[in-house]
């Protein structure tokens, strides 16, 4: 089995947020007062992946201009 990159599993958690709004499931993840829902939560998981992504991308930068 391959690794699980923190990439990955946030894209997994990404599709998994979508189908539970493509499927109106209403799952609450925090509480009755704040409500926070997939489609409240899905911006923020996707913000993470592309801050993931950007940071691999300086690693990859960095070490190009090392080598």
């Amino acid at each position: 089995m391959p690794e699980l990159t923190t990439e990955a599993a946030l894209n997994i958690l990404t599709g998994w947020l979508q189908d539970n709004i493509d499927c109106g499931s209403e799952i609450i993840f925090d509480n009755d007062e704040d409500n926070t829902d997939s489609a409240k939560l899905l911006p923020r998981v996707e913000q993470a992946l592309q801050n993931v992504r950007d940071l691999h991308h300086l690693q990859l930068l960095q070490q190009a201009s090392t080598d």
